[in-house]
């Protein structure tokens, strides 16, 4: 099994990822997927903890793609060890870099700069602050870094649990998201690593199983979803985040490639 450049593959897995972005667009159109209007779900039903683990695997799912990416690389037969090792290493070093920096500028850049807040924030906030929270949003905001307010908003969502009905674990996850709301972290996380990894399962022209990544595509999509759906994106938030995560998984697996390719002609 050769990686290659000049896979057809690639081509017929570009589609897929573009149409996947399309249909994320298209799904925000029904009225139902934006918990930041009305018809709200209920969120403390039982099955909107499903959502909340969906949502999670954006996170959390990263360490097992990863595993996948290194077992794609080391699985390859005809190639000496010490290449494979090194192209692995090329790999993960250099999408840790991509997918980290794009995370940190994220966070620590646009979300600080357009200070966008949390759609459960605002309705908590209601008119003129006269919500549950006691404050405006932009009050809100300005009381201090994310710890004091996870303290203040846990506080709150205790006070007042018979007015914001939430599942436990939806409860703790409000409690937590207390950072800016645009563009959404877990949407670029899952749609970089889904590009990313599709693309370069693409590139193994001999793979039999490659169809398999493309599990990838509906769980990158249902993670962007249920972020507006748990009331913590908008579906503007997500868009962005995830057209985001699948620009830079398509520069990341363009860069990887060339770097293998000059390491299998080095070992040649």
């Amino acid at each position: 099994m050769t990686l290659s450049t000049k896979s057809p593959l690639r081509y017929r897995a570009l589609l897929p990822l573009l149409l996947t972005w399309l249909l994320l667009l298209l799904s925000f159109l029904l009225p139902v997927s934006n918990q930041s209007t009305p018809p709200y779900l209920d969120l403390s039903a039982s099955y909107m903890d499903i959502i909340y683990l969906i949502s999670e695997s954006g996170k959390y799912g990263v360490p097992a793609i990863v595993l996948l990416v290194i077992a794609l690389l080391l699985s390859r037969q005809k190639m000496p060890l010490t290449q494979k090792i090194k192209e692995t290493v090329t790999v993960i070093s250099l999408t840790s870099v991509l997918a980290g920096g794009g995370a940190l500028l994220n966070e620590h850049i646009i979300k600080t700069q357009l200070q966008s807040p949390r759609p459960n924030i605002v309705w908590l906030a209601g008119e003129d602050g006269k919500g549950p929270l006691g404050m405006s949003a932009d009050a809100f905001y300005a009381q201090g870094d994310k710890e004091v307010r996870r303290t203040m908003l846990a506080r709150v969502l205790t006070q007042h649990a018979e007015m914001v009905p939430l599942t436990p674990l939806i409860k703790k996850h409000w409690a937590h998201e207390t950072g800016y709301s645009f563009p959404s972290g877990h949407s670029f996380s899952a749609m970089f690593f889904a590009s990313f990894m599709l693309m370069l399962g693409a590139s193994l022209i001999s793979s039999k199983r490659y169809w398999l990544l493309y599990s990838l595509l509906p769980w990158a999509l249902a993670v962007c979803i249920s972020r507006p759906l748990l009331g913590v994106h908008t579906p503007m938030d997500v868009l962005i985040g995830a057209l985001q995560g699948l620009m830079l998984g398509l520069l990341a697996w363009f860069i990887n490639i060339k770097l293998i390719s000059r390491i299998a002609k080095a070992n040649n």
